[in-house]
C-alpha cells in the first residue's frame, strides 16, 4: 500500500441490510475507484459492540444502540483508496441520519 493509499472500516447496519442498500454502497465505492479487499456479513455479540462503542457506554443512549446493533445481521467492509476515509464520510453522510444531505446512505 503507498503512502497515499488508506483503508477505512464501513459498517452496513441491519437498517441498511433490510432496505437493501449492500449493492448501493459497493456501487457507490467502486464508482469512485476505492478497492473492496475485506467484507463480511456477521451478527456481533454483545462484547464486540461493547468495545467498538465503547467510548458512547456513558451516554443516554447507549443501551438502545446495543439493541439496534444486534436487531440483525451487518456488514463489514474495509475500503481502500487515496482520500478514501474524507471521501466515505462524505458519501454516507452525518452520523445522525436527520442531519445528513439527502442522497446519503
Amino acid at each position: 500500500m503507498s503512502p497515499q493509499q488508506q483503508r477505512t472500516y464501513i459498517m452496513l447496519k441491519p437498517d441498511g441490510l433490510q432496505r437493501g442498500l449492500l449493492g448501493e454502497v459497493l456501487r457507490r465505492f467502486e464508482q469512485r475507484g476505492f478497492t473492496l479487499v475485506a467484507l463480511k456479513l456477521l451478527n456481533p455479540s454483545s462484547q464486540t459492540l461493547e468495545q467498538h462503542y465503547a467510548e458512547l457506554r456513558d451516554k443516554p443512549f447507549f443501551r438502545v444502540l446495543m439493541n439496534y446493533m444486534s436487531s440483525g445481521p451487518v456488514v463489514a467492509m474495509v475500503w481502500q483508496g487515496t482520500d478514501v476515509v474524507k471521501q466515505a464520510r462524505k458519501m454516507l453522510g452525518e452520523t445522525r441520519p436527520l442531519d445528513s444531505q439527502p442522497g446519503r446512505v
